[in-house]
């Protein structure tokens, strides 16, 4: 049987193999309509929307990261996600650009993440307060991995419509 920091490893070269892909994604696009599109109509996201909310969440992700090795049990933030997307305006950003961003704040929380001691297991095991109840860094590293893949296929869904 692996032992977690072997799993943790892998998460963390998901995390780099996903910005990978997504960023081959997006700048492989020719047709320029193709960023004004949203994936459900008028009330779905654009691209750029979408790497806005990647970026914006890799930030929480590392912050509540941080308050878990700094803080026992410390409350995680979880602001709404649309709301995050509309006050910043990312509809009418640069959609490289806002990958740009992305990529910035990818590089900053998977260094965070891997300078953490990997074998403290009570470290990654040592549980924050969000909607969800007790979550874990391993549980949050497991969700980055997730969250990126959820979104790759919105943005596919995004080029395909």
């Amino acid at each position: 049987m692996q032992v977690m920091s072997v799993f943790r490893a892998w998460q963390m070269k998901a995390m780099q193999k996903n910005l990978l892909t997504i960023e081959h994604v997006v700048t492989s696009i020719s047709d320029q309509a193709v960023f004004s599109r949203r994936d459900d109509g008028d009330g779905g996201w654009t691209i750029a929307e979408v790497l806005g909310h990647l970026a914006d969440f890799d930030a929480i992700f590392h912050e509540r990261a941080r308050r878990v090795v700094e803080t026992d049990n410390p409350p995680a933030p979880f602001p709404d996600p649309n709301a995050l997307v509309i006050e910043k305006g990312y509809a009418q950003q640069d959609v490289l650009a806002v990958l740009k961003q992305w990529k910035s704040q990818r590089v900053s929380y998977h260094d965070y993440l891997t300078s953490l001691p990997g074998g403290d297991e009570d470290l990654w095991e040592r549980p924050h307060h969000i909607k969800r109840g007790g979550f874990t860094l391993n549980d949050q590293l497991m969700l980055t991995a997730y969250h990126d893949s959820d979104h790759l296929h919105q943005i596919v869904k995004i080029i395909r419509a």
